[in-house]
């Protein structure tokens, strides 16, 4: 064949639309649709395999007669109107936002609900994954708390889309009678999303009834105060993920005597116990909108998750979903960076001849996206470990059986609506962990950039992979405030005694997710701290006994997941002084008063972000009552291994003045008032009952009766 004639081939190849079904379905689900009624080589069907790659509504059904399995796919529909999902027929819409919505389709009606004219773009529900020690002095609060006018979050809807909540947990719950027991929750609803409620269980704010139903089953507080008095929670949280995050964005430190609250601790809280995928994740984040609109209150919201399904550039229908959510003055959503900082899941090259990256399986299923320009094109070749070789063209699919497993490849034709760019679809499943696969991209008229991420972090890693723009999504998302983590405690005392670990002190956690967005953002936004941080333990989970803290109500975790709560209950701070506050002025405020000390180095950066949060500097930004001019505080040496001296200057009508050191637990170690108005104080790094205090970072504030210092950081050295 002769050149010309082999072009001619190729551009015929690249003029069709993709050969196994509708162009408006991702090509996951044209995946499905392929495979579907042929027991292909690629078991993507399996009721073993299906649900880690989209969210059912329903069991996996055999229906050979109607040309194979069949399911109920929860997936997330882009429309050409406004509204325009109540108008697609076969479409079961959960929630429409604009011209997108979350909802139901049969699996067999997914070709015909993508040749409806009003449908834009389906794309699969795909699973996220769960991504807290008091370091709340470190982040600022207490300058917040204890200021004028006083801020712990009062008048403020803290929502969390997690694992759920021990309601049972004394951070919890409130003491409304004055006898000594806390009888009262905080948590005004909680919904189970996984619960065994009736589909389409209806609910009520107030006395006005929601046009749509929820799923699940909604416990309101009055409920959940019935089962504190009969100390049998009607559900539970047995991960305890999610009252982890909780107590560290709003925890009120009631089970420690007040000594470990959270950011926020007069906050209100909506729980919403997830199912972890994208539209359960999005119909969250609306009900605790909904019921904040309801109560006539601003809503910050928590999604301590992400994954890595997306083209990583704030495009993908749960990000647009996201953004849509965040429509209105009071409202904001806070995102985990993600925990692949130390992950090898990203590739990205100039492919401009024969690229080969070798994917190093650790799981039996999975799956590979390869993100590129809309007018490049390549030729993508998957290599068994057995040697066998499979193939496609640009604008075609094609499944196949090895002796290592089956292979799924979809080499997309026509750009994605949602972004205009185009992606691979590389599916493994039944492979074998510890092998070796690789895949080869080879330029057909043109290259250019390419971009490729292991969609679940832990199934495989690129063995030439870094993790250059990791950050998870929905932590991609224009309008997301996006938290990675720092090192805040490398040393704690649990149930089985004194525990060490690696890492230093104010530096970036190895694990936190690293920018640029695909599209040359900076994120994270900011970090907070993630490791290792002490909260809330729910009862019933399982925590190893080496982060058990004595007592057992609390335990020490470490992740993004950790960091992102301290950001919203620094979000819940703002809003109790401004509740009318955007989310563009959240967060300009956050990252102006972040602080950039020398581990953070030049700001912004894809590492920091704009720095470490300060949400008292982020406080004094916005604008609001006149503040209260501030004693200052200043470390004259530091390290220190004797002792530490300090010169403070209290401001004129200071009626009293105490130095304060906290441990980074927030456990109050030594007071001492000062002379009034200014001198050196000293601190002779022992405990107020003599005790020497071990080497590590601790803070320092002088606190008046009208207002607090900045905090100081002593680092000791003996």
């Amino acid at each position: 064949m002769t050149r010309l004639a082999l072009l001619l081939v190729i551009l015929s190849l690249l003029s069709l639309p993709a050969a196994a079904g509708p162009e408006k379905l991702d090509p996951l689900l044209r995946a499905l649709v392929q495979t579907r009624g042929e027991g292909g080589p690629v078991d993507l069907l399996s009721p073993e395999v299906l649900p880690t790659l989209v969210a059912l509504g329903g069991d996996v059904t055999l229906s050979p007669e109607e040309g194979g399995p069949s399911a109920p796919l929860r997936v997330l529909l882009q429309t050409k109107d406004p509204q325009g999902a109540w108008m697609v027929p076969l479409f079961r819409p959960h929630q429409v936002v604009g011209t997108l919505a979350t909802g139901v389709v049969e699996l067999a009606d997914l070709g015909s609900l993508a040749d409806h004219p009003q449908v834009v773009y389906v794309q699969a529900s795909r699973p996220v994954y769960p991504t807290v020690d008091r370091s709340v002095p470190e982040i600022g609060a207490p300058a917040l708390w204890y200021g004028t006018p006083a801020t712990t979050g009062a008048g403020v809807i803290l929502g969390v889309v997690d694992t759920g909540i021990d309601i049972l947990h004394r951070d919890f719950r409130v003491d409304r009678t004055g006898d000594g027991f806390e009888e009262g929750s905080r948590v005004l609803w909680l919904w189970d999303q996984t619960g065994v409620g009736a589909t389409g269980f209806p609910y009520w704010w107030g006395d006005d009834p929601i046009a749509e139903t929820y799923y699940g089953r909604v416990f309101s507080r009055q409920e959940l105060e019935i089962a504190i008095a009969s100390d049998f929670p009607p559900t539970r949280d047995t991960s305890g993920h999610g009252t982890h995050v909780a107590g560290i964005a709003a925890g009120d430190g009631s089970a420690s005597g007040g000594g470990m609250r959270g950011a926020a601790p007069a906050a209100d809280l909506v729980i919403v116990k997830t199912t972890f995928y994208e539209d359960t994740v999005l119909d969250g984040v609306r009900f605790v909108f909904e019921a904040a609109e309801a109560l006539g209150k601003p809503a910050v919201v928590n999604l301590s998750l992400g994954g890595h399904s997306g083209p990583h550039d704030g495009s993908s229908l749960f990000e647009r979903m996201l953004d849509a959510l965040v429509d209105r003055p009071g409202r904001a959503v806070v995102v985990a960076a993600g925990n692949e900082g130390d992950r090898q899941i990203h590739v990205g090259a100039d492919v401009r001849s024969p690229t080969t990256w070798h994917l190093e399986v650790e799981k039996s299923t999975v799956t590979v996206q390869l993100w590129h320009s809309g007018t490049a094109s390549f030729s993508a070749a998957v290599r068994a470990p057995s040697g066998e070789t499979v193939t496609v063209l640009p604008g075609t699919q094609r499944g196949a059986s090895t002796s290592s497993g089956g292979v799924w490849l979809d080499n997309t034709s026509l750009p994605d609506p949602r972004n205009l760019s185009r992606y691979i679809y590389v599916a493994l499943t039944d492979v074998t962990p510890g092998e070796t696969w690789a895949i080869t991209l080879t330029p057909v008229l043109g290259g250019g950039r390419v971009d490729g991420w292991v969609e679940n972090p832990s199934s495989a890693q690129f063995r030439e992979g870094d993790a250059r723009s990791t950050i998870s999504e929905p932590g991609n998302a224009h309008r997301a405030i996006t938290v990675g983590a720092y090192v805040t405690k490398t040393r704690w005392t649990s149930v089985a005694g004194e525990q060490t670990a690696e890492g230093e002190i104010g530096a970036l956690a190895s694990f936190s997710s690293r920018g640029p967005t695909r599209d040359g953002r900076v994120k994270p936004d900011l970090v907070a701290p993630g490791a290792w941080v002490a909260s809330a333990r729910a009862r019933g989970a399982t925590t190893a006994a080496w982060l058990t803290l004595p007592g057992e109500e609390y335990a020490v975790l470490l992740g993004t997941s950790m960091a992102a709560p301290h950001v919203t209950g620094a979000v819940a701070l703002l809003f109790s002084r401004q509740p009318n506050l955007t989310w563009s002025e959240v967060r300009d405020a956050l990252l102006a008063g972040a602080r950039a000390d020398s581990q953070v180095g030049v700001t912004p950066n894809y590492l920091w972000g704009a720095g470490k949060l300060d949400v008292s500097r982020a406080a004094a930004l916005i604008s609001g009552p006149t503040p209260v001019e501030r004693p200052t505080l200043a470390l004259l040496a530091n390290p220190v291994s004797r002792e530490a001296v300090f010169r403070y200057h209290c401001p004129p009508g200071t009626r009293w003045a105490s130095l304060n050191v906290y441990d980074l637990a927030g456990k109050l170690l030594s007071t001492q008032l000062v002379p009034l108005p200014l001198g050196d104080a000293r601190w002779p790094l022992t405990t107020s009952d003599g005790r020497a205090v071990a080497s590590g970072l601790y803070l320092a504030v002088l606190v008046t009766d009208r207002a607090q210092s900045e905090i100081v950081r002593v680092v000791v050295q003996r």
